[in-house]
């Protein structure tokens, strides 16, 4: 993730709903099908005991980032 935020990546995003995430430190909602999401990692959690998926999110005004869930995110495009 260090590499990650070194190129760029360097905002954070949290899934809304099944559509829309939001970037978190604009407060700004994006629909899925408008970024481009790439899924880059998956590590396993030990706290959780659950795998971390790491994806990149690149929006069209500018906000590149990161979002990490418990899945894979589901793309719409």
């Amino acid at each position: 993730m260090i590499r990650l935020h070194q190129i760029g990546y360097t905002d954070d995003f949290l899934a809304v709903n099944r559509d829309k995430l939001q970037c978190v430190q604009s407060g700004e909602n994006f629909a899925i099908s408008d970024l481009h999401v790439k899924l880059i990692d998956c590590g396993y959690d030990l706290l959780t005991r659950t795998y971390q998926y790491i994806h990149t999110i690149d929006t069209q005004v500018g906000y590149r980032g990161l979002l990490i869930t418990n899945g894979i995110l589901r793309l719409t495009n």
